[in-house]
């Protein structure tokens, strides 16, 4: 049977096969008119009150160490900022994503405004969270029918059993935190609208990777009612030296992958949840620590807990001040976006080596593909 169109999109977002920049020629002629649009906004909200920014102590959290300054943007900023993206001076931002770096948007006192502000202005949203709690005003914002086609909620599982859940996520407690997050889920499942993606993630690693586990998370993102569920390994996080118990990472996963996939084959005409196995590294040889010259900024620009532009989603924290583009508790959105002299790109490029960020996934692809389709080579008088 011929998979619909929409279906086929759905596979190519979620699995790292969708094409990001659809001419990286014209992308990059659009750079140094200083027109260009970024293909999405992340914001990662910090948490106003308390010490703690994140509720979690994930060892493999590329943000595990990011220090909280206490610095943060007012909710006024913010809704003038996300505004700001919807009437820009070349253009409006299309998707804005709620993330976190060592921090859950969903963690956020006032996340649910945030969320209706960019549907009420027509963009594509996406939220990317643990989901440990959702407020009933953020509930009746993702129940609306305005939400934009292609807007998605994502759920961070990486676990099917609740033990695995607890030691996955450095939880040193015996209650079952993963049952709260099912409960949450199906509370979503019930409310959700027609545009609104569902879906869950599950990082592989060695307290999670057994046969029955990862059938019974399959049973049960099923049973909840969720759109995908895509298993994958984590990404090493800089500054990993972790040894012994404590390393969960798992580093030969050729094996793995072959038995999960047999295990999504054996359910893949039983159920109603899209479930997939990736592993990006090896698909797109992303074994490098960053890969430059780095186009991030264009393309996917992220706004710290801590109120400034960065680069890119993992490089959005007081870690990589050095990085800032600007800080919007002084800035707008386009006055940082825009303001970068491109005699400076080589300058820029020593910074990203100097502070150890390293590559998310989806941006090592797109520098990548700058690379592979020659775009690169219109900066080539900046970058010598």
């Amino acid at each position: 049977m011929k998979e619909s169109k929409n279906l086929k999109d759905l596979k190519e977002r979620v699995n790292y096969q969708k094409k990001y920049i659809d001419n990286y020629e014209e992308f990059a002629k659009k750079i140094l008119n200083k027109t260009v649009l970024p293909i999405q906004l992340e914001i990662q909200p910090g948490r106003e009150k308390g010490s703690q920014i994140c509720w979690m102590k994930c060892s493999y959290c590329y943000g595990g160490k990011a220090k909280n300054t206490g610095q943060r943007l007012s909710l006024a900023k913010y809704l003038k900022i996300l505004n700001e993206t919807a009437k820009g001076p070349h253009g409006n931002i299309l998707k804005i994503i709620f993330a976190g770096y060592a921090t859950d948007p969903l963690n956020y006192e006032h996340i649910a405004k945030l969320v209706n502000t960019s549907i009420n202005n027509k963009q594509i949203v996406g939220m990317h969270t643990k989901l440990l709690k959702i407020s009933s005003e953020l509930m009746e914002v993702l129940s609306s029918d305005k939400i934009v086609d292609k807007s998605y909620l994502t759920v961070s599982l990486d676990s099917g059993f609740s033990k695995s859940y607890n030691l996955t996520h450095g939880i040193k407690t015996t209650k079952d935190v993963l049952a709260r997050v099912y409960t949450n889920i199906e509370k979503l499942s019930k409310i959700k609208p027609r545009n609104l993606n569902i879906g869950s993630t599950y990082l592989v690693t060695k307290v999670n990777f057994s046969k029955d586990e990862i059938i019974e998370s399959i049973k049960k993102v099923n049973d909840l009612g969720i759109d995908t569920h895509r298993f994958s390994f984590p990404q090493v996080p800089r500054n990993y030296n972790l040894e012994g118990e404590q390393d969960i990472i798992i580093r030969d996963k050729k094996n793995m992958i072959t038995e999960i996939n047999d295990i999504i084959n054996s359910f893949s005409s039983k159920y109603k949840t899209l479930v997939s196995m990736v592993d990006p590294d090896a698909d797109y040889k992303i074994d490098t620590e960053r890969y430059l010259p780095c186009f991030a900024r264009f393309v996917h620009p992220c706004i710290g807990f801590d109120g400034h532009l960065y680069h890119c989603s993992e490089s959005s924290s007081p870690d990589f001040h050095s990085l800032s583009l600007g800080n919007h508790s002084e800035k707008s959105f386009w006055e940082s976006y825009y303001d970068y002299d491109l005699n400076d790109l080589k300058d820029s490029f020593k910074k990203m080596k100097q502070t150890g960020c390293i590559c998310d996934r989806k941006l090592f692809i797109v520098n990548k593909q700058f690379y592979e389709t020659k775009a690169v080579n219109l900066f080539k008088r900046y970058i010598k």
